[in-house]
C-alpha cells in the first residue's frame, strides 16, 4: 500500500479545507437601499410601519431619554418626539390600529391608532423592558430583565398587568402566534404558553436568542446573537436549528432581529451591518455586501417597503 507523501498530503489538507470554506459560503448580492434623515443621533431600537407611508420608530438612551420618531410619507421627514426619560424599546401595532411600546424602569406606552397621541403607564415592575406583543383580543406579553440572569414577563389586559411571571434568564423577545400561544426567548431560553397557561420551557440553549417571528400559525423563527437560527413548523411546539451558532465550525454572526414577510421570505439583521435574506424559509441565505456599516437591530417590512434601524441612529429604507 502507497501512503501519500508530505507534499501531497498537505495538498489534499488545503483541497479539503477550500471544499468546506466554499460549501459553507453565501451567495452575496446587492440591494438599493436608501439613507433617511432621522434628524437625531442616539440608539434607535425598534421600527414598525402600519402602511407604507405611516411609520414608528423608538429609541433613546438607557437612563435620560426616549425617543418615539413618526412619519406619514413613507419617511422621507421623519418628525421626532421626546417622550419619555428613559430608553424606549419593543413597539408594536394591532391590525386595529392599537400600537404598544415598552422601555426601561417598567415604561408602558398606549395610542388608539397610528395617528394619535401615546399614553404612558407605568407597569408594577420597574424592570427594562425590552419587548411588547399584543394579540387581537387585546391581551399582550411584555418581557425584560437584565443581567442576563434576571428575566421577567407579565401578561397585560388592556393596560392591566393580570400575571406576573420571573425567570433565571433575561428574556429580550415576545411573540404571538395565535390569539392563545404566546412564546418569549432570552438568554439561553425559549418558552412558549397556551391559553394564558403556565410557561413551558423547552429544551433549547446555546446562544442568547434576541429575536422571535411568527409570519403564521405555525411557522415561526427565531435568532440569536451568536449566529443561531431556529426553526418551528408546528407553532413552536418543536424548534430546530437551521443554523447552530455554538458549533465551533460554525462562524459567530452577532443577529439582532428577524422578520418574515410570508413563511418563505424574510430577513436577519445584526451587528456591523449585517444583513441577510432567504426566499426559501431559511433553506439558503443571501448576505447583502453593500449595505451601510451601522450596528442593525430592527427590521420591518410592510406592502414591499423596508425599514432598518440602527444603534448609531441610522434609518435605512430598501424595496423588496
Amino acid at each position: 500500500m502507497q501512503h501519500p507523501t508530505p507534499k501531497s498530503h498537505d495538498s489534499l489538507l488545503l483541497f479539503l479545507t477550500l471544499l468546506l470554506l466554499t460549501s459553507c459560503g453565501k451567495d452575496k448580492i446587492e440591494l438599493t437601499w436608501e439613507e433617511q434623515n432621522s434628524n437625531i443621533n442616539t440608539v434607535l431600537t425598534s421600527v414598525y410601519f402600519t402602511d407604507a407611508n405611516t411609520g414608528h420608530v423608538m429609541g433613546g438612551e438607557t437612563w435620560a431619554k426616549g425617543y418615539y420618531l413618526s412619519t406619514i410619507d413613507g419617511g422621507a421627514n421623519w418628525e421626532v418626539d421626546s417622550l419619555a426619560n428613559k430608553r424606549l424599546n419593543g413597539l408594536i401595532f394591532k391590525p386595529s390600529g392599537k400600537g404598544y411600546a415598552v422601555g426601561v424602569d417598567g415604561y408602558f406606552f398606549k395610542k388608539e391608532s397610528p395617528l394619535e397621541d401615546w399614553f404612558f403607564y407605568r407597569l408594577p415592575r420597574w424592570e427594562i423592558l425590552t419587548d411588547v406583543c399584543f394579540n387581537n383580543a387585546d391581551e399582550g406579553m411584555v418581557v425584560g430583565g437584565a443581567a442576563f440572569k434576571s428575566g421577567v414577563a407579565m401578561r397585560i389586559e388592556g393596560t392591566a398587568v393580570t400575571q406576573i411571571d420571573t425567570f433565571k434568564n433575561e428574556l429580550a423577545a415576545v411573540c404571538y402566534s395565535d390569539d392563545n400561544t404566546v412564546h418569549a426567548v432570552g438568554y439561553g431560553i425559549v418558552l412558549r404558553s397556551d391559553s394564558g397557561g403556565p410557561w413551558e420551557r423547552k429544551d433549547i440553549e446555546g446562544d442568547f436568542f434576541r429575536a422571535i417571528h411568527f409570519p403564521s400559525q405555525e411557522v415561526g423563527y427565531v435568532v440569536g446573537s451568536a449566529g443561531t437560527i431556529m426553526k418551528t413548523t408546528d407553532g413552536g411546539l418543536k424548534w430546530d436549528k437551521i443554523r447552530d451558532g455554538s458549533k465551533i465550525r460554525v462562524s459567530n454572526k452577532p443577529f439582532r432581529d428577524v422578520f418574515f414577510v410570508n413563511e418563505d421570505r424574510g430577513y436577519i439583521v445584526g451587528e456591523g451591518g449585517l444583513f441577510w435574506i432567504t426566499e426559501n424559509g431559511g433553506d439558503d441565505w443571501k448576505v447583502v455586501k453593500n449595505f451601510s456599516g451601522d450596528d442593525l437591530l430592527s427590521v420591518h417590512v410592510v406592502d414591499g417597503h423596508g425599514h432598518v434601524v440602527s444603534e448609531q441612529g441610522g434609518i435605512f429604507h430598501f424595496e423588496e
